[in-house]
């Protein structure tokens, strides 16, 4: 049987058709897939699982009391406790890191607390959004963050503090520096081990995180926070406004072992600053365990630090 040129030209025209719509097809599925995927992504970044403060021995705790306080943009409620030298003016707020609280290193957080009232400072700690016991349910590692930080220094103002140091660990150290920028009520910044910009942190580490490929994702990724959650991380980026900080001093620690943010974020950081910008940089321990493991020099160049503060307030 013979077939004719036009039946011939039917079914190499209908095959065609078939294989163009099975490529749409497939682009649909894989766009759907991107989609999802990015979303899903963009959605466990900004509500990890809250981490519950630890169940500790009441004799091994300063007196203290609880607060709470609202951020300065959504009104959300944040709680904390405030440790009170009596007499004193001078305030020391603590700010965490992601998924963490406002014991940044657990029960090892009450000799760091100690330490700072014992020089004279009261201290205030309190869960960011989202976190321990404070409301909120979307954490933007920083992005809202920094208004909660606001919120902070505004109550700190309301409790009749003075002077008032920003002692912030990873996602809490790059807020410290955002906030200080913006907020002439901080005197000075302790930032333990900082990122430089949101973005580009982003960009090194959701491939890790995810086990996904950098492209086309992390774009997919921003889009899919952008519209779920309003949030952009190309407006986070404490390298940019550090330099508004000065003449105030702001003090970097980092570890050039760090695995999760690479020292090379405050060196970055030292570059962007002034001269009111102080690098100590330890060795031979990993992210934010500068503290813990290194104890006695971790607290003796936060004394010095602060007596310099003190130093300067007094020739002022």
């Amino acid at each position: 049987m013979r077939i004719s040129g036009v039946s011939y030209a039917q079914r190499k025209t209908h095959r065609v058709r078939k294989i163009i719509m099975a490529l749409i097809i497939l682009v649909l599925l894989a766009s759907i897939a991107l989609i999802g995927v990015s979303t899903y992504t963009g959605w466990m970044l900004t509500h990890p699982k809250r981490r519950a403060l630890p169940v500790f021995s009441s004799n091994i705790v300063p007196e203290y009391r609880n607060i709470s306080f609202k951020d300065i943009k959504d009104q959300i409620t944040l709680k904390g406790w405030f440790f009170e030298v009596k007499g004193s003016n001078k305030t020391v707020i603590i700010a965490h890191g992601y998924r963490q609280n406002r014991l940044p290193h657990g029960e090892n957080s009450f000799p760091l607390i100690k330490y700072l009232l014992n020089q004279g400072y009261n201290v205030l700690t309190f869960d960011f959004r989202n976190s321990g016991e404070s409301e909120g349910k979307v954490t933007t590692v920083g992005i809202y963050e920094k208004d909660d930080l606001l919120g902070a220094i505004k109550h700190a103002k309301k409790l009749g503090s003075k002077q008032i140091v920003l002692l912030g660990f990873s996602m809490g150290a790059s807020t410290s520096i955002v906030a200080a920028s913006e907020s002439e009520d901080v005197d000075a910044v302790i930032a333990d081990s900082p990122f430089s910009d949101l973005e580009e942190y982003l960009d090194a580490n959701l491939s890790v995180w995810s086990n996904l490929p950098s492209f086309p994702f992390n774009q997919t990724t921003y889009l899919s926070m952008k519209i779920l959650e309003g949030i952009n991380p190309k407006e986070f980026s404490p390298r940019a406004v550090i330099k508004d900080i000065a003449p105030r001093p702001v003090f970097l620690i980092h570890s050039k072992d760090d695995t999760m943010i690479p020292v090379e974020n405050s060196y970055e950081l030292l570059n962007a600053g002034g001269n009111n910008v102080k690098l100590w940089e330890t060795k031979d321990v990993d992210h934010i365990e500068s503290y813990p493991k290194l104890t006695d020099e971790y607290l003796k160049k936060l004394g010095e630090f602060l007596t310099s503060l003190s130093e300067d307030s007094d020739e002022d």
